[in-house]
């Protein structure tokens, strides 16, 4: 495995928040800001090909972050380096893995990647691999998503092993926030004003991944979305930022980025979850560390 230290912090996030507005655009220019797609056990870069742990598990949990963020989202405040991953891992006998990828990119190339590199990863595992436990935060979720449907079209034997996928505020049918900065600039883009249509060129420029969530699109062509893998167990999570549930806010917000609806699917066709909860008082970045979320996971998971 690779050092975790090579860059700091700081210049890490600020690749991570370039790549989310910007990262098809950094991409495609081969600019050092866009980040590659890689695995990473307990702070370290792993090696998919070569995998090297002290005491690999039959079972692996991967956590998949979503926009603008980094594996570190997932940290419980004050404890660097625990997180839902660690926490499953040490309930199911599991080696604990975390993804970091290019969140600008559209959702279908990070999700055939996605399925790429579980298959080296599964075919290289120093043991028999026998479970998989996919956990996705907002787009990270989608991401999941479009890698199973990859990987099913691609009749990748990994999806075989998958016992469970976690979608933790996941924009399935899109996210308030996308649609409007997408209506926002078409309507600048109208204006019979420069100044105004130049905002709206400002507006305009969002990554593909963006563009992906003003949707939920996982797939590279418009149309209906594929079923979730039918061998694994299936559970949604959402976040509302008031209390009370019946809060307007809560109707039109949700957990502040994704409505509660958009988040369990509600108008999926052919969806079919194992199980959904809803923490009301817990916002969009929250579901990523809470622990009434990890009491959940760790219930649904046993």
């Amino acid at each position: 495995m690779t050092s975790f230290g090579s860059t700091r912090p700081w210049q890490d996030q600020a690749a991570a928040i370039a790549s989310g507005f910007l990262g098809d655009w950094l991409q495609a220019r081969a600019n050092p800001l866009a980040i590659d797609m890689q695995l990473r056990a307990a702070g370290q870069v792993l090696d998919p090909s070569h995998p090297e742990l002290a005491a690999p598990r039959r079972t692996l949990v991967l956590l998949v972050h979503g926009l603008t963020e980094l594996e570190t989202i997932w940290d419980f405040p004050g404890r660097p380096g625990h997180n839902y991953g660690t926490e499953l891992a040490e309930q199911l006998g599991a080696t604990a893995l975390c993804l970091r990828y290019n969140t600008g990119r559209a959702i279908h190339q990070n999700g055939e990647d996605l399925a790429g590199l579980i298959e080296t990863l599964v075919s290289h595992w120093p043991v028999p691999v026998e479970n998989l436990v996919l956990l996705g935060h907002s787009m990270g979720g989608l991401v999941i998503r479009s890698a199973c449907h990859a990987a099913t079209e691609q009749a990748r034997g990994w999806t075989s092993l998958v016992d469970a996928c976690v979608y933790l505020g996941s924009p399935h049918e899109g996210s308030w926030l996308a649609r409007a900065a997408q209506g926002t600039a078409a309507l600048m883009n109208r204006m019979p004003r420069d100044y105004l249509r130049v905002i709206g060129e400002v507006l305009d420029v969002r990554s593909a991944g963006i563009r992906n969530l003003s949707r939920g699109d996982i797939l590279e062509n418009a149309g209906p979305a594929p079923e979730l893998l039918p061998n694994a167990r299936h559970y949604a999570i959402s976040g509302l930022l008031m209390q009370a549930p019946e809060n307007t806010v809560n109707r039109l917000f949700g957990d502040a980025l994704v409505q509660e609806e958009s988040a369990r699917g509600a108008h999926q066709s052919g969806w079919r979850l194992t199980d959904y909860a809803c923490f009301p008082g817990v916002d969009h970045i929250r579901l990523t560390h809470h622990p009434e979320v990890a009491r959940q996971l760790r219930e649904w998971l046993q």
